[in-house]
């Protein structure tokens, strides 16, 4: 069988000769600078179950990209990609999107052949699934994509919908008059988002070269076998993930999530009152710049967890590398900063002039792993040790009490106060 990674990169060199994708490389791994636009959605169509969205103006290449790769991993035509998925506008209905029930099992003859029958269609039955401009289903029509990233399978008149293993993408334009917002359960359930831009000066020259159809270019990408395209969530599995790596995700989501003030010192449980409304006045790591907890109003959920984890793996099978603090310091803003609401007054300061989330996520992820990795060596190693019995519970509880973080006087001697 041919290596998929082999072919993966013959893909993306063909989507960049034929003028098919021309953003600019502006996600730095390490030495390695690639695009964060189409890396994330090949990512995605190397694993199973996770949602990329890509966000930004009309004209951004989002859905024509997303595809373009459905044509090449499917191995169909660009036609037939594009009819399985589904564009949000109010009027769209649940029988358009999902399926009906087939109208031939109402006649007499067939009123006692069997349970009702759905006629499915193509996006629901299709393990390639994409939701075009998100944002202009009403809430009701997201809770119905709420409930298939939750069960992995459409319900409908009692019937059931198993598609299998599936890649799920979406686009979604910037607000607009005919556009709703985005449910905060359904974002959470978002892997990653990733801003597209339209064509720079450069890219336009690009395109101006292109005189063929991107119909007719589509058919000269390169086409995955149904083998290839299986084996990738296997294949991503198997890449090792740095220790280090493990640690430094854990520290991440505590940073995010751990408040003072909240319940449980767990800032998920907040529900009318947040940090920027002022629960983290007179904490004690308000306004301290090494404390991450204060800055943001949300917790991180565990799927942060999960998601971090894999699509380091998967980058790390793309550019055939390690997979590193360098690749989880370079992908981790994307998978949150969507998740989060940094704090107005902060996030307008310069350089971010209210409009930079993704930088002061950014500058957020990369504090909190390079204190995990320096400041916290020694807090970490006293933890390690009391949970594997090599020092006892007591001494461990005293030392960790000598460091003034979150992690250690929140986290850490709450659970070595449990242990038997």
């Amino acid at each position: 069988m041919p290596d998929p990674h082999k072919k993966i990169q013959q893909l993306i060199a063909s989507l960049e000769e034929e003028r098919l994708h021309v953003g600019r490389k502006d996600l730095a791994i390490g030495r390695q600078r690639v695009n964060a636009q189409l890396y994330f959605s090949i990512a995605n169509a190397c694993l199973r179950g996770r949602v990329v969205l890509l966000y930004g103006g009309m004209g951004a290449n989002k859905t024509t990209l997303i595809n373009l790769l459905g044509s090449s991993f499917l191995s169909m035509d660009l036609d037939r990609v594009e009819d399985i998925m589904v564009t949000g506008h109010p009027e769209q209905t649940e029988e358009k999107i999902v399926g009906f029930l087939d109208p031939r099992q109402w006649t007499v003859t067939a009123s006692a052949t069997g349970p009702t029958q759905v006629l499915w269609t193509a996006w629901a039955a299709s393990n390639w699934k994409l939701i075009n401009e998100i944002n202009r289903f009403p809430s009701g029509k997201q809770n119905l994509f709420l409930e298939i990233l939750q069960k992995r399978k459409i319900s409908y008149a009692g019937q059931l919908c198993r598609p299998g293993d599936t890649c799920y993408f979406a686009t979604m334009n910037p607000e607009f008059s005919g556009t709703y917002p985005l449910d905060e359960a359904l974002r959470d359930r978002i892997s990653a988002c990733v801003p597209a831009t339209q064509p720079d000066f450069l890219a336009g020259l690009l395109l101006s070269e292109r005189e063929t159809d991107v119909r007719d270019l589509a058919d000269q990408l390169p086409r995955f076998t149904s083998q290839e395209f299986s084996s990738l969530p296997g294949i991503v599995e198997n890449k090792p993930l740095a220790g280090q790596v493990e640690l430094a995700i854990l520290c991440l989501i505590r940073d995010f999530t751990l408040c003072e003030r909240a319940p449980f010192y767990d800032k998920t449980q907040l529900s009318q009152s947040k940090p920027s409304l002022g629960l983290c006045s007179g904490c004690h790591y308000q306004n301290n710049p090494e404390a991450i907890c204060w800055q943001v109003d949300e917790g991180l959920s565990d799927r942060v967890r999960q998601d971090l984890r894999i699509f380091c793996r998967a980058f790390a099978y793309l550019l055939d590398r390690d997979a590193d603090l360098e690749v989880l310091k370079a992908i981790a803003p994307y998978i949150i900063w969507h998740r989060t609401t940094p704090m107005r007054h902060a996030l307008e300061k310069p350089p971010y002039f209210g409009a930079g989330k993704l930088a002061y996520v950014a500058r957020l992820v990369e504090n909190s792993i390079n204190r995990t990795m320096n400041e916290r060596e020694e807090m970490n190693r006293i933890f390690s040790r009391a949970v594997d019995k090599e020092m006892s519970t007591a001494k461990a509880i005293e030392e960790l009490s000598l460091f003034d973080d979150p992690i250690a006087r929140l986290d850490f001697i709450p659970a070595l106060e449990d242990l038997p």
